[in-house]
């Protein structure tokens, strides 16, 4: 078994809790780590989180871009932000995408300006799969 603790900048979304499995959207990819996972270290895009306590108890997050430290005792996730589907205002969100859409697609943005749009569409855009996810469920 190994433990989870996963921060933000503003909250502690989890600390040394025993973790049975998680799945995090990784630079390359969704990864999902099982106890025994290699040691690893990578980047986070935005995107779902979803973890699988000891207790049972399961959670998914939106987060936007972070890091992730993998070990053979802990899991250590840092991301910029990490909201839950009843922390998402749909409406807001969508009104806050177009606008970030609009500015990609109609500015002359600088390398530091286009690389931070990227980043609110992506987290905006995870914001809104979250809300959708839980619907289904």
């Amino acid at each position: 078994m190994f433990k989870l603790n996963f921060a933000t900048p503003d909250k502690k979304v989890v600390t040394d809790m025993e973790l049975e499995e998680i799945t995090l959207p990784a630079f390359s990819g969704e990864l999902n780590v099982l106890p025994g996972h290699s040691p690893l270290m990578t980047t986070l895009e935005a995107g779902i989180l979803k973890y699988r306590l000891k207790n049972g108890q399961t959670d998914k997050v939106a987060i936007s871009w972070g890091y992730c430290q993998i070990s053979t005792e802990a899991v250590n996730v840092l991301a910029e932000t990490a909201v839950h589907a009843d922390e998402i205002e749909v409406k807001v969100v969508e009104e806050h995408l177009k606008q970030f859409e609009n500015k990609l697609a109609t500015e002359s943005l600088d390398e530091v300006d286009w690389e931070k749009t990227r980043h609110e569409i992506g987290r905006l855009k995870a914001e809104i799969d979250l809300v959708g996810e839980n619907k289904k469920h």
